[in-house]
C-alpha cells in the first residue's frame, strides 16, 4: 500500500480529527487496559513541544485519502541531540499487515538522516500479559530493533493507598496546582536536575538535562496547553527554604478517573526518612478531594529502578503492564527531504473536506 506523508497543521481540522479518530482506534484494539486518548491533549500537543524538543506530527493517507498511520517524532534541541524519538508510530488496526509498518520504518529512518540523528527510538506500551504477542514487538522485531529499555507500568486503585501522616517541624507542606510558585521554582528546578541524572535508562545511556528553571516554565506551558491539571505537593524545610521532598499529579480532560503520577523526587540530603511516601500521601489526599471520580493513579519506573518500585510497591501500586523503548540504526540522508512523501494534489487531504476517518 502507498503512503502519503503530510505534516499535521494544528488549524487543519480535519486532519486532527483523522489523527485523534486513529489514535483511538489502535487504542481500543492495542492498550484498552490504559486511559483513552484525549483531544484537548493532542490538540496542545501540537501548539506547545516539549521544554528543549522539536516535534514533526506527521499523518500518512492512502490512495483513498483514508487515514492510516500517525507518527510523532520528538527531536531534543540541547541534550541527546543524536537522538529522535518515536512517540507516537501507530497504524489504523484496519489497515496493518498491508506494508504500512515499514513504510512508516523508512519515513521515519529518512526524517532522522534529514536533521542529522543517527539514533532512532522507537516506544510502545503492553499490557500485563505476553509482550511478544503485542503487535508493538512484533513490529519492533520485524525491524531488527534491539531493546533499549523497559519501565514497568504500576496502577494504583486509590482506596489502596495509605493516609498521610503528619509533618512535624521543621518541615512543612506546601500545595499547589499547575505553576510552581515564583518563590519555590529555583528548588523544583534543581530537584528535577538531580532525577534527571540518578534516574536508569536501560542500554538508552541518556544525557541528563540541567538544572534550569525555563525547563520548568516551557513544561508547565505544555501541560496547560494540553489541557491538563496537575496538583502538586512539596515538603520545605523551614529552617532554609529548600523544598526537600516534591511529588506531581496530573490529569487529562478525557479521563477524570485517572491521575498520571508525575515527578516524585527527595532531595539526595534528606533521604531514608519516608519523605518520598509522605509527600505523596499528602498530594493524593489533597488531588481526591478536587477529583471525585478518581479512581486509580498510573506510573512508570524503569526496570533497574529497584528502589523506587519497591517503595511505589509499598504505597499500593502493583503491576499492570511494561513500556518498551527499543533503538531502531538511522542511516545518511541524501538530502534534506530524505524519507519526505508527501500527496499528490489530488489526493492531499484538504481543510475543508469532511473526515474520512473515526478517531486516536
Amino acid at each position: 500500500m502507498t503512503a502519503f506523508f503530510t505534516a499535521v497543521d494544528p488549524a487543519d481540522r480535519r486532519v486532527v480529527r483523522d489523527v485523534y479518530d486513529l489514535r483511538l482506534a489502535a487504542h481500543a484494539t492495542d492498550i484498552p487496559h490504559l486511559p483513552k486518548p484525549c483531544l484537548a491533549d493532542l490538540e496542545g500537543s501540537l501548539a506547545v513541544a516539549p521544554p528543549a524538543t522539536g516535534v514533526e506530527e506527521w499523518a500518512a493517507y492512502d490512495a483513498d485519502r483514508r487515514c492510516v498511520a500517525s507518527v510523532r517524532l520528538e527531536f531534543p534541541l540541547e541534550e541527546n541531540t543524536d537522538v529522535v524519538t518515536a512517540g507516537v508510530l501507530l497504524v489504523h488496526p484496519a489497515f496493518r499487515r498491508r506494508g504500512v509498518g515499514g513504510r512508516i520504518a523508512e519515513f521515519v529512518r529518512g526524517r532522522a538522516a534529514a536533521r542529522g540523528r543517527s539514533r532512532v527510538l522507537l516506544v510502545a506500551d503492553t499490557g500485563p500479559g505476553d509482550p511478544a504477542a503485542t503487535p508493538g514487538h512484533r513490529f519492533a522485531a520485524s525491524l531488527g530493533a534491539r531493546s533499549a529499555a523497559a519501565f514497568h507500568h504500576l496502577r494504583l486503585h486509590i482506596d489502596a493507598a495509605p493516609r498521610p501522616e503528619p509533618v512535624h517541624e521543621p518541615l512543612r507542606l506546601r500545595f499547589w496546582g499547575s505553576t510552581v510558585p515564583e518563590g519555590l521554582v529555583a528548588e523544583a528546578a534543581r530537584l528535577e536536575a538531580t532525577l534527571s541524572a540518578e534516574a536508569p535508562t536501560g542500554r538508552i545511556g541518556w544525557d541528563p538535562q540541567p538544572s534550569a528553571v525555563s525547563r520548568i516554565r516551557d513544561f508547565e506551558r505544555m501541560r496547560i496547553a494540553r489541557g491538563r491539571r496537575a496538583y502538586q505537593c512539596g515538603i520545605v524545610d523551614g529552617r532554609t527554604g529548600r523544598i526537600v521532598a516534591w511529588t506531581a499529579l496530573s490529569m487529562t480532560r478525557a479521563n477524570p478517573d485517572n491521575a498520571l503520577q508525575a515527578v516524585t523526587v527527595v532531595d539526595p540530603a534528606y533521604r531514608g526518612r519516608g519523605l518520598g511516601r509522605l509527600v505523596k500521601a499528602h498530594n493524593l489526599a489533597v488531588c481526591r478531594a478536587g477529583e471525585p471520580l478518581l479512581a486509580h493513579v498510573d506510573t512508570w519506573n524503569a526496570s533497574e529502578n529497584t528502589h523506587m518500585l519497591r517503595i511505589n510497591a509499598d504505597f499500593g501500586f502493583t503491576h499492570a503492564g511494561t513500556r518498551w523503548m527499543w533503538e531502531l540504526g538511522g542511516r545518511r540522508s541524501s538530502g534534506a527531504d530524505e524519507g519526505r512523501q508527501t500527496a499528490p494534489p489530488d489526493t492531499r487531504p484538504h481543510r475543508d473536506e469532511q473526515s474520512c476517518a473515526r478517531r486516536r
